[in-house]
């Protein structure tokens, strides 16, 4: 691999989804929530993979430092990208863009979450290291995930089947989170992939594009690029900032936008039903973690973090968690819902 391809791992996120057991604090991505280790550290060897460990970046919010050395021992304070405070990740790749740009502005960059699970791990390097060859062609590339079902949790990705350079296809339309016709009708037609969230383009055309296609955040590049090197300054510019997301900012709008078919299987592992459905199962389908007892119980998710042992009789297609954050109680295809207690427990604090 050239010593000037970068990854870049986005760890920022509040996993408010997997409450009671990830918080602000310490959220999904620190977690062993598929597997015996925290995604990621996952994420941080796959990489390793194809990239070298002085070219892997990490960014997120200053105080989560410390997790992600626990979750990497040894990982150099030098590669991590302190964010002033939490701006989606639109700002987010601004400000690694300047900062990996001052190592090497010819780079090409990998951007990926720290908190996907990704199964066959020597596709994934296969079609990753590809990406970053083809990235010299101005343009921005991005994994799409054949769908398995009509899924409304994630966005879809319109590609043109016909024209294609090799493996790589010109993206017509990025589209939100539809409802179940609309993905009905996305799956039947097959030209429809999910969005991955994983990105690989040239530094130098990134800050091209966006000023181009988002000339706002094209002059926000410009404002905090000349205040680098004064920290102060640097945050206020940033804190200031109207908080987006890439796809919306950029790949939305975005004419240079391609697609490849990821080989590997992938999981955004979005909820509590990612732990039941991506972990081992017993003879009685159950996800059993921590001290557990499961008494005429079926195709159920307990999990405890305690020392007591917790014990559920007689359900089925439930799912009981226990934490030293709280309880969480719910039938398997409920779990989504779980955000509503978290605006429920914001407001009572308030």
């Amino acid at each position: 691999m050239k010593s000037n391809h970068f990854a870049l791992i986005m760890a920022g996120g509040q996993g408010t989804r997997f409450w009671p057991w990830s918080t602000a604090e310490r959220p999904k991505q620190f977690l062993a929530v598929v597997g015996k280790q925290p995604l990621i550290t996952q994420t941080y060897r796959r990489l390793r993979r194809f990239i070298p460990a002085e070219n892997i970046f990490i960014i997120a919010d200053r105080r989560y430092l410390p997790a992600v050395q626990e979750c990497l021992p040894g990982f150099p304070r030098r590669n991590y990208i302190a964010e002033p405070a939490p701006r989606n990740t639109a700002p987010a790749l601004i400000q690694a863009n300047i900062v990996l740009s001052r190592i090497d502005p010819a780079a090409n960059l990998l951007v990926v979450p720290a908190d996907h699970h990704i199964a066959d791990e020597k596709a994934f390097a296969r079609q990753l290291t590809s990406a970053l060859r083809h990235a010299d062609n101005r343009c921005v590339i991005t994994a799409g995930i054949k769908p398995s079902e009509p899924h409304t949790g994630y966005g879809y990705i319109h590609f043109s089947e016909r024209e294609h350079k090799g493996e790589f296809f010109p993206v017509k339309q990025f589209k939100e989170k539809p409802d179940h016709k609309t993905a009905s009708d996305y799956l039947e037609k097959g030209t429809f992939y999910w969005n991955s969230g994983m990105f690989v383009y040239k530094m130098a055309f990134f800050k091209d594009f966006l000023k181009k296609y988002a000339p706002y955040y094209g002059r926000q590049y410009d404002k905090l690029e000349r205040s680098h090197g004064q920290p102060g300054r640097f945050a206020k510019i940033y804190k200031a900032i109207t908080p987006e997301s890439i796809d919306y900012v950029l790949m939305e709008k975005l004419k240079q936008a391609v697609m490849f078919k990821a080989e590997f299987a992938w999981n955004d592992v979005g909820s509590w039903t990612s732990v039941y459905e991506m972990n081992e199962k017993d003879p009685e389908k159950n996800v059993c973690r921590g001290r557990t007892i499961a008494v005429d119980t079926r195709n159920s998710l307990l999990f405890s973090c305690g020392r007591k042992p917790l014990a559920v009789i007689g359900l089925e297609r439930v799912a009981v968690i226990d934490t030293e954050n709280g309880i969480l109680v719910a039938p398997i295809d409920k779990l989504q819902q779980v955000k509503r207690v978290i605006d429920i427990l914001k407001k009572k604090k308030n």
